[in-house]
């Protein structure tokens, strides 16, 4: 029977940090999300893109602290302090049900956080199905730009606006750039440290409207797993859980029907057309 998608997001400042949440238990036998949300984001930004999703769908969501009134924690400002969070929030989650088929979904800074996220977990001995990302370099390439948290506000704002079509609104000064500015320097002060690479398969989503990442960036990613890589093409942009949500549902739900055949190349490329909704919701 699915959880309720009426979610109260609030955590007691005197209570541990829930950083991970269950928003919808999967029917049996049907996949699991686990998404991860760009910069600044939580878990009310997958809202839309779980409504899109069928109701026999599981679907879980980051909830990293965002900081001020919201939860009185600090954001974390390096990714392994939010993905040590994240883990152990997934570990303390009611497990007894059937296996999950647990997928990582993650966009932009999220991607990187379910990258590590994917690690850690298999540390742990917990089976992932596989990783889906997007707007996001594969990890372990350096960064080439400056570091975005250190700009003052207004700069950083026509910045992240330039590069991304961030929303418009005033937010300097707020918890919401507290918890943004956090997230972009755990992103740019993060190192690929990994001398393995992970054995799941890793789905790409190439979001043609995005010119935030190359498609040699995104290439990249096959450098990251013993497994396949395809890349996908679709005419969506940098924020397509709020621009195209419906669109980012059927494409995830189309990869995880993927057969998995061991004589299918390691690394291709598939294009969609995708119908763009410009704006912002």
């Amino acid at each position: 029977m699915p959880m309720s998608d009426a979610v109260d997001h609030r955590v007691d400042p005197s209570a541990s940090p829930r950083w991970m949440l269950r928003l919808r238990r999967a029917a049996r036998g049907q996949p699991t999300f686990v998404f991860f949300p760009h910069a600044g984001g939580s878990p009310l930004s997958v809202r839309q893109l779980m409504a899109a999703l069928p109701l026999s769908a599981g679907v879980a969501a980051v909830n990293l602290p965002r900081g001020g009134n919201i939860d009185g924690i600090s954001p974390p400002r390096r990714v392994a302090r939010a993905v040590d969070g994240a883990t152990n929030g997934w570990l303390a989650l009611d497990q007894t049900d059937d296996p999950l088929r647990l997928i990582l979904v993650g966009n932009s800074y999220g991607a990187l956080l379910a990258y590590e996220m994917a690690w850690s977990l298999t540390r742990a001995g917990v089976p992932l199905e596989r990783l889906v990302v997007s707007g996001f370099r594969s990890p372990d390439l350096a960064p080439v730009d400056a570091p975005l948290y250190r700009l003052p506000s207004r700069r950083l704002r026509a910045e992240l606006a330039a590069r991304f079509g961030m929303a418009s609104g005033d937010w300097e000064g707020t918890v919401a750039e507290e918890a943004l500015r956090a997230d972009l320097e755990a992103c740019d002060t993060y190192r690929h440290a990994h001398s393995g690479r992970l054995t799941i398969p890793i789905d790409v989503l190439h979001m043609l409207d995005d010119p935030s990442v190359s498609s040699d960036d995104l290439l990249a990613w096959a450098a990251v797993t013993t497994a396949r890589t395809r890349i996908t093409r679709h005419a969506i942009g940098h924020f397509p859980w709020t621009t195209d949500p419906d669109a980012v549902a059927r494409i995830i739900l189309q990869l995880v029907q993927d057969d998995g055949r061991d004589d299918a190349p390691s690394v291709f490329l598939q294009t969609e057309a995708t119908h763009d909704e410009r704006g912002w919701a």
